[in-house]
């Protein structure tokens, strides 16, 4: 397809389930657990249909968490959230930054 393999459903045209073959490979290993509960997964990095690179559990579909922000095997000391994520802006830098909603938590690099 336009934006790489696929696989696609079998009862076509009734079905037109199509998933891409990045989203389901089993990606970069980070080292990182997956922070939903109830989930024993890890975070590996994976591509995007359009390219881009994010993070999300090797329990997909299972599971479906998934970042933009490259996951870091560091806990987070305020929240105690299972990881940090790398983050950079032009203003700030590089830095390290809790996703944990109401933290707030950033850490230099």
């Amino acid at each position: 397809g336009r934006f790489g393999k696929f696989f696609a459903c079998t009862g076509y045209p009734e079905c037109k389930n199509t998933y891409s073959t990045n989203s389901i490979a089993p990606g970069k290993e980070t080292g990182v657990d997956c922070p939903e509960k109830d989930c024993d997964g890890k975070l590996v990095e994976k591509q995007s249909r359009r390219g881009k690179t994010f993070y999300g559990c090797n329990k997909y579909p299972d599971c479906n968490f998934a970042t933009w922000d490259k996951p870091v095997n560091k806990n987070c000391p305020v929240c105690d959230a299972v990881f940090l994520v790398e983050k950079s802006t032009k203003k700030k830098g590089s830095f390290l930054a809790c996703l944990t909603e109401g933290c707030g938590y950033t850490e230099q690099l």
